[in-house]
């Protein structure tokens, strides 16, 4: 790795740790409808865009034109890792996006692939959430959630239904949203600001470690 290329890898790495507003009140939020996901990644090898087959590649392209705020950004970082999933072992690439390379404080997303298949597991985007007026009535937001879910997915979006709806307050008062979806083998989770704008999607589909319940909101379907 050039060392161009591990300063910015540490520099995301590091914002990773300390800095973490959505995925920490998405895994919260999404603990209280059920037990938490324990995900064990090991790591195997570094790789390339080029190393990577056609499934994979046409899945990281597609995130890319399909989220405005990652169409500009730049593949800093693909890392191939054997994770258990609850389907069993997978080897999954996990692929950073920074909009950024050299510079200090990047933007930057983590997008999840299944190394064979191609499939798209999850997707975060770690940008901040902006001040906005405009607010989403939580019907307007499971609507925009699966919006977000058929741009990602296609016809595979038809699949999930909607189950439950949470909300957080981080980032110096600042709101954002947790949809969830369910289909036969597995859930779907979708984060959101108020305003509607995606933050992160993310399938779940590892094994569970026992958690506490807490109370959710749920609408009738």
């Amino acid at each position: 790795m050039t060392k161009r290329k591990v300063l910015a890898f540490t520099l995301i790495a590091a914002l990773l740790l300390p800095n973490t507003p959505i995925l920490t009140n998405e895994a919260a939020a999404a603990s209280s409808h059920k037990e938490k996901a324990t995900v064990t990644a090991t790591k195997l090898e570094e790789l390339s865009i080029n190393d990577l087959n056609q499934k994979a590649k046409a899945t990281l392209n597609h995130v890319k034109e399909a989220i405005p705020d990652l169409k500009n950004y730049h593949i800093t970082s693909i890392v191939k890792e054997n994770v258990t999933t609850t389907s069993g072992p997978i080897e999954r690439l996990e692929a950073i996006l920074s909009s950024k390379p050299d510079g200090t404080t990047p933007d930057f997303g983590v997008v999840h692939v299944n190394a064979s298949t191609g499939e798209l597991i999850s997707v975060d985007i770690q940008n901040g959430l902006p001040s906005s007026k405009e607010v989403l009535s939580d019907e307007e937001a499971i609507k925009k959630g699966k919006e977000h879910l058929k741009l990602l997915f296609g016809k595979q979006a038809e699949k999930y239904k909607f189950s439950q709806i949470n909300s957080s307050t981080v980032q110096e008062n600042k709101t954002q949203v947790l949809v969830i979806y369910t289909s036969p083998d597995h859930t779907i989770n979708v984060t959101m600001d108020r305003a509607g704008k995606l933050k992160a999607v993310k399938k779940d589909i590892y094994p569970k470690a026992a958690g506490k319940n807490k109370k959710q909101k749920t609408f009738a379907q």
